[in-house]
């Protein structure tokens, strides 16, 4: 994804900049499709200015594996704060795996070095403390996402 299109995703960001929100987290899981294995979220808030904006960055099912994993990288490195949570299938099979995802997502957003003062989230509604933003295909929608 060329950087134009990068910018482009920068639409609900942009929102919540005019809203008055500063520190705007992004959340989604990673490959919730299996059935087997651990359900695994990230948080992560992300500088929006033109200069530290990532190319590349995208919905990561349209990504390389190889590409995935140098966003990765860059990302961590150039992030303001980011967690990532587990939720182990022991907890999936007592909660079902939306409640283990909503619960994952909870303690990637609290578990925060940084708080967000919002989320911008892949679809799913939380209950939580700081304004939720739920978005259909955030995940190719939302760069912070």
């Amino acid at each position: 994804m060329k950087m134009n299109d990068v910018r482009k995703m920068l639409e609900y960001e942009k929102q919540r900049l005019l809203e008055g929100f500063s520190l705007i987290g992004g959340v989604d899981e990673v490959g919730r499709g299996p059935l087997a294995g651990p359900v695994v979220t990230a948080c992560v808030i992300m500088p929006l200015d033109d200069e530290s904006l990532i190319e590349g960055v995208n919905d990561s099912k349209k990504l390389t594996e190889k590409t995935r994993e140098r966003l990765s990288e860059e990302i961590k490195k150039r992030a303001i704060a980011y967690k990532i949570s587990s939720v182990d299938e022991s907890v999936i099979d007592e909660i079902n795996i939306l409640n283990a995802t909503k619960r994952c997502m909870t303690d990637s957003i609290s578990l925060m070095p940084i708080s967000p003062e919002c989320v911008l989230i892949d679809a799913v509604k939380l209950d939580i403390d700081v304004p939720v933003f739920p978005i259909i295909k955030g995940d190719a929608k939302s760069y912070t996402i």
